[in-house]
């Protein structure tokens, strides 16, 4: 079972305006904004879907649009995984239901049909340049590619060395799952062969990188690495 739709990357951002001009920096590009129900701004990459939440939290997670969420609950509670959160609009239907998997990643499904949603091109755009990967520390890499795989995701390659680590793809998001210590995460991660220019260009504009790594101003993660895909 697929997980919805369409996806995208959510932030829970304290400073709205604060992280919105941290990824305009970056020529991210602004979809769509609003005030309802908490202040929010809809970027692209040119290859996912990024949502800034001001909504009192911290956090970043996925969000997947479907307008079967209730059958989707139902057939996730059946596999034995609980729900931590579920909310009920006035007319009586599900609106949102969260669940985690086991390393802690928050994954939102949200009843809405994304038909006539504006999605990315496909082609980077960024200066970051070309998406990679969702990147997740986690406990065991079998145990949660295992876990992701019942949800329509397929391994795309895995590897035992310098860790047990793989990359795989639901058709919508690529998910890096990384066994080791180094890393928590989750972190957006990119490459591009010129990714050194790319890095000054950056700190030109005063932004710190440090060994390839980006922190935003709600304290998520971003890597930049020189390499091609």
């Amino acid at each position: 079972m697929k997980l919805g739709n369409v996806v995208q990357i959510a932030i829970g951002v304290p400073d709205l305006e604060a992280s919105a001009s941290f990824y305009e920096m970056l020529e991210f590009e602004k979809l769509a904004e609003n005030d309802a129900p908490w202040p929010w701004k809809q970027y692209t990459d040119g290859q996912n879907l990024l949502l800034l939440n001001q909504d009192g939290n911290q956090y970043i997670g996925l969000n997947y649009f479907t307008p079967h969420v209730t059958e989707l609950v139902a057939a996730i509670e059946a596999n034995g995984i609980p729900f931590i959160r579920k909310q009920v609009g006035e007319d009586g239907r599900l609106q949102m239901a969260l669940f985690s998997d086991d390393d802690g990643l928050m994954v939102a499904l949200i009843n809405h049909d994304p038909t006539g949603m504006t999605l990315p091109t496909g082609e980077p755009m960024s200066k970051c340049g070309t998406f990679g990967e969702f990147s997740l520390g986690v406990d065991n890499f079998q145990k949660a590619s295992h876990f992701w795989q019942q949800f329509g995701f397929k391994e795309m390659y895995a590897s035992g060395d310098p860790y047990p680590w793989g990359i795989l793809s639901d058709e919508m998001i690529v998910l890096g799952l990384h066994q080791t210590d180094e890393f928590k995460g989750p972190c957006i991660t990119y490459f591009e062969p010129d990714m050194a220019e790319r890095v000054n260009d950056l700190q030109a504009k005063g932004l710190v990188i440090e060994n390839g790594i980006l922190n935003g101003p709600a304290g998520e993660t971003l890597f930049l690495f020189t390499g091609e895909l």
